[in-house]
């Protein structure tokens, strides 16, 4: 229990202090324990933000949706064939943040200006990012969604902080500008030694790191534009372009439907039905429980309306309280021995047994 309580507290709460200490150390002048701050943000943010992304399990915009399960009932915001791209520039961002940090004035000047601009091709996506998540972010709020935006908020705070210090210690300086026998030498170089304008030069240079950045990754297979594209080819976000293929419902009314909610794994889903005219996801409990409904209804017809009584009157309320893939999990497996039941009855009693399983949710009227 106390394992549990230490990472809730380092994966729910960590995470916020940490963000309002890094908005307070950007305004402040006397900052609050930096160092270890920005290490933390950096050591648990990258991981914890891959973690939870990638614990969303997101389809992609192409993928039909499964809904009335526990899975997101949105598709990914990034698309999962640009994650080459996005790593280039989130490592590109990290490693530009880590040398002003570190080095600060150990750099010479066109070594700063390059960071800076690494740092703002990376703060620019990060942006990108915020505003694409922005759309579900309160609906999603459950699955932790709010939470993928705090290491890009802090990174960006980071930047700022690291920037505005290191321009500030280098004015302090007060190095000499080097001198060259060359005019236009001489001219750059007293423009890269002025600090007041590297926010301008590294907007220019952003220009030809974009291209060699474009270069190396069209190397490898990502096309010129996929930096944009990582983010146009979704669905259901807010700079989302592609339309999806409409969503499959899971039908969780009854016990044997709430178990499909469970991990595929464990309850094993074969293929789709249809209910009431809707598409749901079925798995050989399933068809064998309306199969076995079938035949009593049909053989047996009071006993049916006494069976189906019972089964809505305290199976109903009962299945509202699966909420989890654990339960669902749980349900099926307790659900088993009734499975089997069933199934001896239709082998016992039915012609076609594997026939009427075969045959339900078609297209009929189907009550489990």
């Amino acid at each position: 229990m106390m394992i549990y309580l230490i990472l809730g507290f380092i994966c729910l709460i960590v995470p916020l202090i940490l963000t309002i200490l890094n908005i307070l150390n950007l305004f402040k002048k006397k900052k609050i324990k930096e160092n270890i701050v920005d290490i933390l943000i950096f050591i648990l943010g990258i991981p914890l933000t891959i973690f939870l992304y990638f614990s969303c399990m997101f389809k992609e915009y192409n993928e039909a949706l499964y809904l009335g399960g526990l899975e997101v009932d949105v598709h990914s915001p990034i698309a999962s064939w640009s994650f080459p791209t996005v790593f280039a520039i989130c490592l590109l961002g990290i490693i530009s943040y880590c040398l002003i940090r570190i080095k600060k004035l150990k750099l010479p000047p066109l070594v700063i200006v390059g960071a800076m601009s690494g740092i703002l091709i990376c703060s620019i996506y990060m942006i990108i990012f915020i505003i694409q998540l922005s759309k579900n972010m309160i609906s999603l709020a459950f699955f932790g969604v709010p939470y993928l935006i705090l290491f890009p908020i802090n990174y960006i705070l980071c930047c700022t902080r690291a920037e505005i210090d290191i321009m500030k210690r280098y004015k302090e300086e007060n190095i000499k500008v080097k001198e060259y026998n060359n005019k236009f030498l001489n001219k750059c170089s007293e423009l890269l030694y002025n600090t007041d304008n590297w926010p301008i030069m590294s907007i220019i240079f952003m220009i030809p790191l974009i291209a060699v950045l474009i270069c190396i990754l069209v190397l490898f297979g990502q096309r010129p534009d996929e930096a944009i594209k990582a983010f146009l080819e979704t669905s259901d976000w807010t700079l989302s372009t592609k339309i999806s293929p409409p969503p499959i419902e899971y039908d969780g009314h009854y016990l044997c439907t709430v178990s499909l909610r469970g991990h595929k794994e464990l309850v094993k889903p074969i293929r789709m039905g249809i209910r009431r005219g809707e598409k749901i996801v079925v798995n050989r409990q399933l068809c064998i429980a309306n199969a076995f409904e079938d035949l009593i209804q049909e053989r047996l017809p009071k006993f049916h309306y006494f069976v189906r009584y019972i089964y809505d009157k305290y199976g109903y309320p009962l299945s509202k309280h699966i909420n989890t893939a654990v339960q669902a999990d749980i349900t099926y497996i307790i659900m088993k021995p009734l499975e089997w039941l069933f199934l001896i009855v239709l082998y016992l009693f039915d012609v076609k047994p594997e026939n009427r399983i075969a045959t339900q949710y078609i297209g009929k009227n189907v009550m489990f």
